[in-house]
């Protein structure tokens, strides 16, 4: 049952982050662009599999060879995505993509130092 709830949250978390990319590149890079009903589900879809890839972090692998694994595996859907939307896949969406990865990769880290500090903190509280 835990490891079902924690694929939900990662698919979630997935389509938001996503999501979020999604309408940013739209607002910012491609103003013009048609939003068509495919490609909308398609973005929703790959980035919940994209979440539930986050599952190599949780394993015995190293975090540097865990890192690399989700990293082809997101560029393997990410590619996916843009053949399916027939979007264009060349030097500038993968510098895109890159980016964006490295973004999504930072905040994450960031919010997984503020969560360990916050537990550290509460730790050190109980032990006073």
């Amino acid at each position: 049952m835990i490891n079902l709830k924690r694929g939900i949250r990662d698919f979630i978390r997935g389509m938001g982050y996503g999501s979020i990319t999604y309408l940013a590149i739209i607002a910012f890079l491609t103003p013009n662009m048609t939003v068509s009903t495919t490609s909308v589900i398609t973005v929703f879809v790959i980035s919940g599999l994209i979440g539930e890839l986050s599952f190599v972090f949780q394993t015995e692998l190293p975090y540097s060879i865990a890192l690399v694994i989700h990293l082809i595996g997101t560029f393997i859907l990410y590619s996916v995505m843009m053949l399916i939307n027939h979007w264009p896949l060349n030097w500038q969406t993968i510098i895109i993509f890159i980016i964006v990865y490295i973004a999504i990769w930072l905040f994450i880290r960031l919010l997984e130092e503020q969560h360990i500090n916050r537990i550290n903190k509460q730790i050190r509280n109980r032990q006073k």
